[in-house]
């Protein structure tokens, strides 16, 4: 069987999903077979959830594609169970079709047997009749010659009977052949109900695709088409795309989601993590987090590019010297500032703008990473210097500053990384 090459794919580094374009998975993959991806690595399929998109494992090793080319090599052994119940049945069904035939190859000998003593018999009677002088050897020749003949009549019959046992022997065989058919047909409709359960699962309960949102002016919000998992519904729930009108208070997030309808939602209600990163709304299983706006004046969204490929978000109004972006304002020493007035709860990592005065050095490390000292995860800003970067944000959603004395530290939040 020939690989599968047709259309194109869009990968995630470190993600299990696939995304096909002018492909037809469902045909033409299994579980189980070996995928070859833009990397030239080679994976293995685990879920077909359509004929646009499937999972493997390990999660994508190579760079971020979209469009790139690939191909699927199926893999022996789909229904190794139910082969092995026809060939055992095959056996089976085999031995006693031989068992058959000796039987009736023994029928047809006696048969002949009898044939040709009856003919014997027939012959002797009719020399007895033709001639009236005939010996009393001759005529219990005769007598001899019809006792043969009435026993091979009988043992013609005894291998009749064998011959019909031999063919209900047959019978029953053939009973337990159709058997393992229909064992092999449910176990075939297994496999299906499961494959069809797993197409409804997508590719993961953490699955989501598209719904990328976008700025269409202060007071009106796209979303793009795409589809992702829910879990009130167990399985995929896609939407269309189109746009709504943000509504919120002033200084706060709005927090958006895919309801199991297929509709959006926005709500103050912040979301829960429930699976790995994604995340729904609390309390409510029925809605899936897409992402979050933050609401200048009321109803006023600052303005934002969503890039869904890294699942981050940038602001690009042009002012970040302002509240609520500006969260660190001339500071010196050491303490800690919150990054929730301009990352939403989702946010991990703060993207941003670090500062200081020409009085010295700064450092800048989430509050979870210990001391100023300690080796990664920290922003370095030399005296009188500015450094754009970013700093993971700690699960208290704080950022720990240092800095040396008489020196003026700044951060201004440029956007942020989250997950949805």
């Amino acid at each position: 069987m020939t690989w599968y090459k047709s259309g194109t794919v869009s990968v995630t580094r470190n993600s299990n999903a696939v995304i096909g374009v002018g492909t037809a998975f469902i045909a033409n993959s299994r579980v189980g077979d070996a995928w070859i991806g833009p990397d030239n690595g080679l994976y293995e399929v685990t879920n077909i959830a359509s004929d646009s998109a499937l999972s493997i494992s390990p999660p994508y090793k190579g760079q971020t594609d979209s469009g790139g080319t690939y191909a699927l090599a199926p893999m022996q052994g789909y229904l190794k169970a139910t082969a092995d119940a026809l060939r055992q049945a095959s056996l089976e069904v085999g031995d006693a079709l031989d068992g058959m035939e000796e039987s009736v190859q023994s029928a047809a000998e006696s048969a002949a047997a009898a044939l040709s003593s009856k003919n014997t018999a027939a012959q002797s009677a009719a020399a007895a009749g033709q001639s009236e002088t005939a010996s009393l050897d001759y005529k219990n020749a005769a007598g001899l010659s019809a006792n043969a003949a009435a026993q091979s009549e009988a043992a013609s019959l005894n291998y009749k009977n064998a011959a019909g046992t031999s063919a209900t022997n047959a019978g029953q065989s053939e009973q337990a052949a159709l058997g393992y058919k229909d064992a092999a047909a449910n176990s075939a409709l297994s496999a299906a109900a499961s494959a069809g359960t797993a197409a409804a699962l997508g590719v993961g309960r953490g699955y989501i695709d598209g719904l990328t949102l976008s700025w269409v002016s202060a007071t009106s919000i796209s979303v793009g088409a795409g589809s992702a998992y829910i879990s009130s519904v167990n399985k995929v729930v896609s939407y269309a795309g189109g746009t709504f009108t943000p509504s919120g208070a002033a200084n706060s997030f709005i927090h958006v989601y895919l309801t199991a309808a297929g509709d959006i939602e926005q709500a103050a209600t912040v979301p829960l993590r429930y699976y790995n990163q994604a995340h729904q709304k609390t309390g409510d299983n029925s809605r899936r987090y897409i992402g979050s706006l933050l609401v200048g004046a009321a109803n006023n969204i600052y303005k934002f590019h969503h890039h869904p490929l890294d699942s981050s978000m940038s602001y690009t109004f042009g002012n970040p010297s302002i509240a609520p972006f500006r969260i660190l304002n001339g500071v010196t020493g050491i303490g800690s500032v919150s990054t929730s007035a301009s990352c939403p709860i989702t946010a991990h990592t703060l993207v941003g703008s670090f500062q200081t005065n020409s009085g010295g050095i700064a450092q800048f490390t989430p509050s979870d990473a210990g001391t100023a000292a300690s080796v990664g995860w920290q922003v370095f800003v030399s005296a009188g210097t500015v450094q754009n970067g970013t700093c993971r944000i700690a699960d208290d959603r704080t950022i720990t500053y240092w800095t040396s004395s008489s020196n003026l530290a700044y951060i201004y939040t440029l956007g942020y990384y989250f997950d949805r």
